[in-house]
């Protein structure tokens, strides 16, 4: 017993190494807390010690019918999270169980350990003292079947592929062979999980050549689920760990959640991005009736090919199909004179076919009932039939409206960005092609009197029902006037507008701060997003092809991030990765300051001008960053 415990302290006494502010050690109290502290008395700050493992630390030839692994502290302790937290690295297939007993923690081994083998078992996050919940350091115990104990490792990050904020509590995965199915159906031969930096480090390794991987593992089963939506990221090149586990590593650390300054200075070896690829399996998954006009469908997979639409009774041409982006939700506007309450669609596309795995056409016939109204039984002679409900109250037919209604259209109107990208239009319900040629803009002068400004009107690419009005000239600290007369457009339930009159004033930019951003060595197009500082709010968004100078005008005091995004198909939007055929995301780095931020903040009508060099900020390596708070 006596070995046993000065094992311990050699592996958990050692220094913490904390950049620049010397050494901290994790000293062991003179005594235990295990009873709560008297009335009045000092709050208990000190976490729990660990006194012995049953295997020892780093101990050999370990019995692999071992059935459980114990861990004994001086005091009381309580697990938190554990199926988050602790994992066995080789996973096994039937999971450990986790308890406490008595002082102790309890592993229970549902299936014997491999022969000859090294397994780490981590613990993160999971012991907390039973009183304060005063966390355990982070700790892995290492231990091995056979006659040694492989002692490389391997370090790394994982970070969003989006925003590269770090991802806390994903699973790393190893794998020695590599086939279409090995990430999906086989257990690897080593894992472990990010902490909250999302760093990682991979124990008790052998010197062999391996695939790295990393999944958010859902299920906590070790295999990628693509259908349920799991994200995923990969290494382009396979890893050989040449690191030595020793007891002053930095990446093996006991540390405390706390020690932000020597968190971030752990080594990486390599940062992996994560993703989340779209699925394959291509269905109707969803359909429902959102107006009297208009159907919507929701397919499980990106890219619905549609091949045909009918409705009895109605021409084709009064079916207007709008698409968003991913094209994997489908409008379908209905322009005709007359609609029936309930509308029956005989769709065809390309769905998958479950046991050839294949695209082939499927014809459904969904029927859409009027809105709120109960579901009928239906029997459609052997087609494939399925039923779609609305979520709104119903709405009377075009014929029963009053002379007095108007479609429904709202102005959004930024003043923040009318120089660059004008002001936008939103109608309610389709509009049957609208001419805004009647319309007018004006500058009103300070004497009252006004003077048109040419302007031009652009349907947007995705939404037919919005319209972006396009300036032609605009002046700084100016009100201006825009007016559409009432009776000019109409929707496809036959409603006129109401006179539209809309007045708004620039900004002056005297009065506001702004980011000029000088892009040098730009090779491609790209994605220039202003965000605020938790990465999760897109202020403005630019996109360049050339060297140039963008211009962020009007910005309020307050902290803000850059974000530059490759765009290589140039399509205007950021594309995911594709594990199976080895395909990154489209890259995305964080504009940083000399000194390592990526936080600019910005005072009351301050200017500040940043060259960015594009090919240095694109290859350079994601480091550690302290997590984003919690909200």
């Amino acid at each position: 017993m006596k070995k046993t415990v000065r094992m311990i302290k050699k592996i958990l006494l050692f220094p913490l190494l904390i950049g620049g502010l010397g050494v901290v050690l994790i000293v062991p109290r003179s005594c235990a807390n295990t009873t709560a502290g008297p009335a009045g008395g000092p709050k208990d700050t000190l976490p729990p010690k660990l006194l012995v493992t049953v295997p020892d630390v780093n101990q050999v030839d370990v019995n692999p019918n071992t059935k459980k692994i114990e861990l004994q502290f001086d005091e009381y302790v309580k697990l938190h999270e554990p199926n988050e937290h602790i994992l066995l690295s080789p996973p096994q297939e039937k999971r450990p169980t986790f308890r406490t007993k008595g002082r102790g923690i309890v592993v229970d081994l549902e299936e014997p350990l491999l022969p000859g083998t090294s397994y780490s078992l981590y613990f993160g996050e999971a012991i907390q003292d039973n009183n304060e919940g005063n966390p355990f350091p982070i700790f892995a115990l290492s231990f091995s079947t056979g006659p040694t104990l492989d002692t490389l490792m391997f370090s790394g990050m994982v970070a969003d592929a989006t925003t590269l904020l770090p991802v806390p509590n994903a699973t790393v995965l190893l794998h020695r062979s590599l086939t279409d199915t090995t990430l999906t159906k086989t257990l690897p031969v080593a894992a472990t999980r990010t902490d909250a930096y999302g760093y990682f480090v991979l124990r008790n390794l052998k010197d062999t050549t391996y695939n790295l991987f990393v999944i958010t593992d859902e299920n906590k089963n070790n295999r990628y689920d693509r259908q349920e939506g799991e994200w995923v990221g990969f290494s382009d090149s396979l890893i050989v760990p040449q690191k030595m586990m020793f007891p002053y590593a930095p990446e093996i650390q006991p540390y405390f959640a706390k020690d932000t300054a020597g968190l971030l200075k752990r080594p990486l070896e390599t940062t992996l991005f994560l993703f989340k690829e779209p699925a394959t399996r291509q269905v109707l998954s969803h359909f429902e009736r959102t107006r009297p006009r208009t159907l919507q469908l929701a397919f499980s997979a990106p890219g619905a090919d549609i091949v045909q639409t009918s409705i009895p009774g109605m021409d084709s041409t009064d079916i207007v199909a709008q698409h968003n982006y991913r094209r994997d939700t489908v409008l379908l506007w209905l322009t005709a004179a007359t609609v029936p309450d309930t509308v029956r669609l005989h769709l065809t596309y390309m769905a998958t076919n479950d046991s050839l795995k294949t695209l082939l056409p499927r014809t459904d016939t969904l029927r859409f009932l009027p809105l709120k109204e109960e579901e009928k039984k239906d029997d459609l002679g052997g087609q494939s039939v399925a039923d779609g409900r609305g979520r709104f109250d119903r709405q009377p037919p075009p014929s029963a409206k009053k002379e007095e209604d108007f479609m429904e259209l709202k102005t959004n109107i930024l003043p923040e960005i009318i120089k660059d990208k004008g002001f936008s239009i939103r109608f309610k319900d389709l509009p049957v092609e609208p001419d805004f040629t009647q319309a007018a803009l004006s500058r009103i002068a300070p004497a009252g009197d006004t003077v048109a400004v040419p302007y031009t009107v652009e349907r947007d690419s995705l939404d037919f029902c919005l319209y972006h009005v396009l300036p032609g000239t605009i002046l700084e600290g100016t009100s201006y006037r825009f007016l559409l007369p009432g009776g000019l457009l109409t929707d496809i339930y036959g409603l006129k507008n109401d006179t539209l009159a809309v007045s708004f004033k620039t900004l002056l930019s005297e009065e506001f701060g702004a980011l000029h951003l000088q892009l040098a060595d730009v090779s491609s197009s790209l994605i220039v997003d202003l965000m605020n500082e938790n990465r999760d709010r897109i202020h403005r968004s630019h996109r360049v092809k050339a060297d140039t100078t963008i211009t962020f005008a009007y910005l309020k005091a307050g902290k803000y991030t850059v974000r530059v995004t490759e765009d290589l198909n140039d399509n205007g939007f950021w594309d995911t990765g594709d594990v199976t055929k080895r395909i990154q995301p489209e890259r995305v780095r964080m504009f940083k300051l000399p000194s390592g931020s990526a936080v600019l903040e910005l005072q009351d009508k301050m200017e500040i001008t940043q060259i960015i060099s594009i090919q240095n900020l694109l290859n350079e390596h994601v480091t550690l960053t302290v997590p984003s708070k919690k909200r």
